[in-house]
């Protein structure tokens, strides 16, 4: 028998989730649609995933289930609570750890999605070798997990390492948390398209997606464009770069990271975005952190890296068991 645990990462639209071994390799993946079950209660969602789990283990007799970690929004690694989770339908806190416990019979433990991530990538992506750096996760949302001396910051109440929620132009875009400008308003998927949408308000040169629908337009458009030379394209990253290197620059006078590593769509950018961003880091950090600060992307795939993520976060907590 080999030893497996199930990774599990949690979205509005989808639940995704695979059986995981300890060098990071999925043995299997499946999913069930978390949009399904809205408008339901939440323990009939919970049941339809537990159900689908033990298929996926029915599968596979030889992989033997030893824990189940789960990456979630709003996720607290100290009570294994979903709370007030703003994209998902069902609201206040939800028992998500206890019931999977309960339900599956092995240890479960939940966190944030993007400090599922940031574990995800210590254990085996680009940040093997590094105790200190900053995951910055760029998609629907900015998402950030802070390591620290190797172990991520979760501070007295599990939710620490909010900084696409810290504030970066007072009183500016509506955020989805309620209150405004915040760096999400302005990095996420939805911010990025904004910002075009500014940009070609304020700038008259010709551009390929100024005769494009708005609701057509996406990231990967844009990178597009930008990849041909197109100045607004390359203008609305410059400034979504610009703000992430701001707001990075306070993140790394607090900590003093060896490196800040990007992942998600908009991260696809590459140098469009990273160059813009170090230029304002360097600008704007501390002059003793100056020039010490690698911008690194994920070296975890697209497709699997909030499954790694979960389950770098169960087979964290299963060898800290085994050392105490």
């Amino acid at each position: 028998m080999q030893q497996t645990v199930i990774g599990i990462d949690i979205g509005g639209t989808n639940t995704v989730f695979g059986l995981v071994n300890q060098s990071g390799k999925i043995m299997a993946h499946s999913g069930i649609k978390t949009q399904a079950y809205a408008g339901q209660n939440f323990s009939v969602y919970v049941q339809a995933l537990c159900e689908a789990i033990q298929e996926l283990l029915a599968d596979h007799p030889t992989c033997q289930l030893t824990g189940i970690g789960i990456g979630a929004p709003n996720g607290n690694i100290y009570k294994g609570t979903i709370e007030h989770a703003p994209n998902l339908s069902w609201k206040g806190v939800l028992p998500l750890a206890t019931m999977m416990q309960e339900t599956l019979g092995a240890v479960s433990v939940l966190t944030n999605d993007a400090n599922a991530a940031a574990l995800g990538e210590m254990l085996f992506g680009n940040a093997k070798e590094l105790k200190d750096f900053i995951m910055i996760t760029l998609g629907t949302g900015v998402g950030s997990g802070i390591v620290s001396g190797g172990n991520l910051i979760y501070g007295h109440d599990g939710f620490a390492g909010e900084l696409g929620h810290a504030v970066i132009v007072p009183n500016g875009r509506q955020c989805t948390c309620g209150r405004q400008g915040c760096l999400e308003a302005y990095a996420s998927i939805r911010g990025v398209l904004q910002t075009l949408t500014e940009v070609l308000n304020t700038n008259n040169t010709p551009s390929s997606l100024r005769e494009m629908p708005a609701e057509e337009r996406t990231p990967q458009l844009i990178y597009e464009a930008a990849l041909q030379g197109d100045v607004i394209a390359i203008e609305t990253f410059a400034q979504t770069g610009k703000m992430l290197g701001l707001k990075l620059a306070d993140a790394a006078n607090y900590t003093s990271p060896e490196a800040v590593i990007l992942f998600g769509g908009i991260a696809k950018a590459g140098d469009f975005i990273i160059h813009p961003l170090k230029e304002t880091l360097e600008a704007n950090v501390h002059s003793l952190y100056r020039h010490k600060i690698k911008i690194l992307p994920s070296a975890l795939p697209d497709n699997d890296v909030a499954i790694l993520g979960s389950a770098a976060l169960i087979w964290q907590h299963l060898d800290s068991i085994k050392t105490t």
